[in-house]
């Protein structure tokens, strides 16, 4: 066996993951208030109603997302406890926090000890790009490598998934600039490299750039590899990465 995983995300609850993959994420939950994926004003469902689906590996639900709101959640103990709660009762293996919507990273530190101490795992998934790498040059770049620093220091994460990517896959370009210094800034912050996941997605994806990403994986010897919206993967490129990190 080699060193490395392969998992995933995705937003539906029917959706089966391929039988490579460690671990599976079912989301996003965006409605923090409510906790429902979809919007306070059109929920839909939610980890404390739903079952983990069976899967290969561990499954974990998604706590936020793209357009997650409102900020600076979990803002109380209660929520902290309600993330807890739902994660047992459905018998989630964890929670995979995706903080898009600058979270309060003491309250995630203390669902993520919890969370521990109940044998589950948990995940902080970020957006590794040009404000990460530059920090000097934007509050938020700032924000996201305290609050990496600030995690990585506490222990309670398992491991620390790059979104190196947007809508789509970043430019070649972009791609050189920002893929390996994410991952040796994340290193410098303080996380080991088996922690660190690198993420990418189906779209825009070609075969320059999935050879880009999976050489990071390998010369830098980190976790693995997630797949943002895993069923949209093409056949002949999923079965390239099991390949590679398999």
């Amino acid at each position: 066996m080699s060193g490395y995983i392969i998992g995933g995300w995705t937003q539906n609850p029917s959706d089966t993951s391929p039988e490579s993959f460690s671990y599976t994420m079912y989301g996003m939950v965006t409605n923090l208030s409510g906790l429902t994926t979809g919007t306070p004003q059109s929920p839909g469902w939610s980890p404390n109603t739903t079952n983990a689906p069976a899967g290969p590996g561990k499954v974990l639900w998604t706590y936020g997302g793209g357009g997650c709101t409102p900020k600076n959640m979990p803002e109380l103990p209660a929520s902290v406890e309600e993330i807890v709660q739902a994660t047992g009762k459905g018998n989630w293996s964890g929670v995979d926090i995706d903080d898009e919507c600058s979270m309060n990273v003491d309250m995630l530190i203390e669902t993520m000890s919890k969370l521990k101490s109940q044998d589950k795992e948990c995940s902080y998934t970020f957006l590794a790009g040009w404000d990460y790498n530059n920090p000097n040059a934007s509050s938020l770049g700032q924000s996201i490598n305290q609050a990496v620093k600030t995690i990585a220091l506490s222990g309670t994460a398992n491991r620390f998934c790059l979104m190196c990517y947007a809508a789509s896959m970043w430019s070649m370009s972009d791609i050189e600039a920002n893929v390996g210094p994410a991952i040796d800034r994340t290193i410098a912050n303080g996380v080991p490299a088996k922690q660190i996941i690198l993420a990418l997605t189906p779209a825009g994806l070609n075969q320059e750039n999935l050879n880009y990403f999976l050489n990071q994986v390998k010369t830098k010897d980190i976790g693995g590899l997630f797949i943002w919206n895993f069923p949209a993967m093409p056949s002949e490129y999923l079965q390239q990465i099991e390949s590679a990190l398999s």
